[in-house]
């Protein structure tokens, strides 16, 4: 089966639509750079980006948005010399995703320690948080309030498109994780195991009931380029299967243009 950048879930609204770009805009997770985005389908040229900063800039901060600047970059297209010298010049950084799958079969074969894996609900969001807030807090008190409203949102939907899980070792919360289902792939996303319980095949078992959950559905998800994540995930059988750079600038002022 074909899988691209396409097939990963954005949890962002939809702003507007064009064939050349798509602008994903969420005043009410403003501290979300994944949800406040412009994502390109053809690259830019230099001038063309200089005036789509200013046109973001000025689109963010009529809707509350005052934290960043994002680009997304047509998948498997490096940007050129120009592009890069233009983006490091405007204080941007440059990262670059990676696209991975992996038939659920062999995702079944992944072995760990016994866990309880639930979905997580009201009931049980603050043992979610308690293994997301470390992992996150690098991001500020103010992201981790966002985000703990952003769950409490999901979870009073009656269906929703991302299910978050926990997993339970001895009744201690160990890890979590978002699965997105769709007729055609499983994605994981948000996976993280709090660091007590590193090294233990956690995130091993973890995936394999990933992979119980695909039937036969591949599994697909991102890993930062730069990340030694997607070393485990390459050795756990994950075949890579394409890039997408992008271009973030956090503001800490507003920034005239």
């Amino acid at each position: 089966m074909e899988v691209q950048m396409s097939d990963i879930y954005s949890e962002g609204d939809i702003y507007s639509k064009a064939n050349n770009v798509t602008i994903y805009m969420t005043p009410t997770t403003p501290l979300t750079y994944d949800n406040n985005k412009w994502v390109y389908h053809q690259m830019p040229d230099v001038s063309q980006f200089k005036e789509d900063m200013k046109r973001q800039q000025t689109l963010h901060a009529d809707h509350g948005v005052l934290t960043h600047l994002k680009f997304e970059f047509p998948e498997n297209v490096k940007p050129n010399v120009d592009m890069m010298q233009l983006l490091r010049a405007e204080g941007f950084q440059v990262g670059n995703l990676e696209l991975y799958m992996i038939e659920a079969a062999d995702l079944r074969q992944l072995t760990g320690p016994s866990l309880e894996i639930e979905p997580v609900t009201i009931k049980n969001m603050a043992d979610y948080m308690h293994v997301y807030e470390p992992l996150s807090i690098q991001f500020g008190a103010d992201y981790i309030k966002e985000s703990a409203q952003a769950l409490l949102t999901n979870l009073k939907k009656d269906t929703r498109a991302r299910q978050p899980y926990i997993a339970y070792e001895n009744a201690q919360p160990v890890g979590i994780m978002n699965v997105i289902e769709t007729a055609r792939t499983v994605e994981l996303d948000g996976f993280a195991v709090a660091e007590v319980a590193r090294g233990r095949g956690v995130g091993s078992r973890m995936q394999a009931f990933v992979g119980e959950i695909a039937r036969e559905r591949p599994v697909i998800l991102v890993a930062d380029a730069e990340d030694t994540a997607k070393e485990m995930y390459m050795k756990q059988g994950y075949t890579f299967i394409s890039f997408q750079y992008s271009a973030l600038k956090e503001l800490t002022v507003s920034v005239p243009y």
